[in-house]
């Protein structure tokens, strides 16, 4: 009875006297293993003003001495005063954390109670924004031990995937050369950083000794991350299609971002704008994810309508990933959005991490998602390398048995004029030569005979002519190409038309040989077929590419598909393939026919 009567006494002095007894006493016994003081992600309203307080009492109500471990469960609170009894302590972000007696992620301050002890305790923590998530948790030692443990092994996993996922893009970029997976690196790079500061992992791990870094590497990781976001974003649009839309919906979202970046680094370096103006930074936060969502799924429905690659269908679903996690993170910051508060305050096991579990899941399963779509594009890859290299073997056979036929269709017209010109000229000679006789005009004879052996000599030079290349080394382009068609020149009216060609622009010997060579099997085709009367030569050199083109007004020929082109195209075919350039015929009956040979100056020089 007596017991019921200091109760109700207890109850109305703290309801009445609130100023004078604390209105939570938590009592530490055997039984005690955790209580969770505040959590402003269940909180139906937030404190309205610039600090996060609380008041509790300790009550120690064994007969034995205890230690409980006091945790403000927000790594990157700036100041933190915790007061028991008349002692005062001051914790947080401009405190470096080499200086504290706990190494850990969260501030967290040791209170030992003797037996029957009664401490009372306020914490007071300074607020950045209007909004701001924190939580206080009080543990026996043994619980948080477990709970670190815990935690620790859980971002152990966590960083290891991450780590892996790294080496898999790091990987797929040799494998590809694809920058895509450069800039997408990059983005989870700075993620990394956001993850250790937001964890207080960074704070206590890696940047301890360096207040500098401390207050800085938050705005240097978010708006890194925005600018590899917004490069990653225009990369892959820009590849996927190419229109007026697309680039106007492309610049408001790089607009949209650097009005959220100048808002943000107004919040950074003035430091009064924190609780006068952030309800509008805020609304331009919301704003800005509504925009970013709805510019990326436009760009995906636009892009797959107009290349229905199902490459905008994965970076869609990424993005989803992406957009989510993000608003989750964002809003575990600032809990302004309340019906997002319970996710995120979803934990699947107990845990004094400040971001929410439901962060690092949706990354894991943004991860997996991108790696199974690396792993289809790998296997596409793979099927497609073996299919070049196939054809590449294919093409290797076909150029060499056309080298091989060509050479033998050489032989064989080098034989058959050798027979027309040659061996016909030594018969006469040797006519001549039987019908010689010392009694007759011999005057006459060897006149016949000297002219013969002149007329073999210079068909021996004709012959030579066409199967011996002069010296093409460092013979300008010009001379090359009047060299290898001065035989139409001789015979046909041949009209040269040189364009931003100077007289001394000399290619590589290789270059060269290839061109002259294929001019030369053009210019026998025209005097052997084309039965034209005029030849125009026309060359064309812009910044990077070099065309010439042959046409002639002679009859054409029907079609230049592979099954009717004859040895001299496959050479020619051949000899451009080899400087990576391109050819091609265009023919018709009335108007004669049109070499085309286009080259890339970088190859050819």
């Amino acid at each position: 009875m007596m017991r019921k009567i200091v109760h109700i006494a207890l109850f109305w002095v703290c309801l009445f006297g609130h100023h004078q007894l604390f209105a939570k006493t938590i009592l530490i016994d055997s039984t005690f293993k955790k209580v969770e003081i505040y959590n402003a992600l269940k909180q139906t309203q937030q404190q309205e003003s610039q600090f996060i307080q609380d008041s509790f009492s300790l009550k120690n109500n064994s007969s034995e001495s205890k230690v409980v471990y006091l945790s403000i469960i927000h790594p990157t609170a700036d100041s933190i005063s915790i007061k028991i009894g008349n002692i005062n302590i001051l914790l947080g972000n401009k405190i470096q954390a080499k200086k504290l007696k706990n190494k850990h992620y969260n501030w967290v301050y040791v209170v030992t109670l003797l037996p029957n002890e009664t401490k009372n305790i306020q914490v007071k923590i300074k607020k950045k924004w209007q909004y701001e998530n924190c939580r206080i948790v009080l543990n026996d030692k043994n619980t948080f031990i477990k709970n670190s443990n815990h935690d620790n092994f859980f971002l152990g996993i966590f960083f290891g995937i991450l780590f892996m996922y790294f080496l898999l893009l790091i990987c797929f970029y040799i494998f590809s050369k694809s920058s895509f997976f450069i800039i997408y690196s990059a983005i989870n790079f700075f993620l990394l950083l956001l993850i250790m500061q937001y964890s207080g992992i960074g704070k206590v791990y890696f940047w301890s000794a360096n207040t500098l870094i401390q207050e800085h590497i938050n705005a240097f990781a978010i708006l890194s991350y925005f600018s590899a976001h917004i490069l990653f974003i225009r990369t892959f649009f820009d590849i996927q299609f190419k229109n007026d839309y697309s680039q106007v919906i492309l610049k408001s979202l790089l607009y949209a971002f650097l009005f959220f970046i100048l808002i943000y680094v107004i919040q950074i370096v003035n430091n009064s704008i924190t609780f006068e103006h952030t309800v509008p930074f805020y609304f331009i936060v919301r704003g800005l994810l509504i925009l970013y969502a709805g510019i990326v799924v436009l760009l995906c429905y636009l892009s797959y309508k107009s290349t229905h690659r199902r490459e905008v269908v994965w970076v869609l679903s990424i993005a989803v990933f992406h957009l989510l996690n993000w608003l989750l993170f964002i809003n575990n910051e600032f809990a302004f959005i309340k019906f997002l508060n319970p996710i995120n305050n979803f934990r699947f096991f107990t845990s004094n991490l400040y971001i929410s579990e439901i962060n690092f899941y949706f990354s894991m399963l943004e991860y997996f998602v991108i790696t199974v779509f690396i792993a289809i594009n790998y296997h596409q890859l793979i099927k497609q390398n073996n299919l070049s290299s196939q054809r590449l073997e294919f093409l290797q056979k076909k150029n060499i048995n056309t080298f091989i036929i060509g050479q033998e269709e050489e032989r064989d017209k080098l034989s058959e004029e050798i027979n027309l010109t040659i061996n016909k000229d030594i018969q006469e000679l040797k006519a001549h030569l039987k019908a010689f006789k010392p009694s007759n005009d011999e005057k006459n004879i060897m006149a016949a005979v000297l002219k013969d052996i002149d007329k073999t000599m210079l068909d021996i030079n004709n012959i030579t002519h066409n199967y011996v290349a002069p010296d093409l080394q460092q013979m300008p382009l010009i001379k090359i190409i009047s060299t290898a068609t001065e035989r139409i020149s001789a015979e046909l009216n041949l009209h040269y038309q040189f364009s931003n060609v100077e007289n001394n622009f000399t290619l590589s010997s290789v270059a060269n040989i290839n061109i002259y060579r294929i001019l030369q099997e053009i210019s026998n085709n025209i005097l052997k077929h084309a039965q034209a009367k005029n030849v125009d030569i026309i060359v064309q050199r812009d910044v990077d590419i070099l065309q010439i083109i042959i046409k002639d007004d002679g009859i054409g020929i029907t079609s230049t598909n592979d099954n009717n082109k004859g040895i001299g195209l496959m050479n020619i075919e051949s000899r451009v393939n080899g400087l990576n350039g391109h050819f091609y015929v265009q023919s018709n009956n009335k108007k004669g026919i049109s070499f085309h040979l286009i080259f890339r100056l970088n190859y050819i020089i």
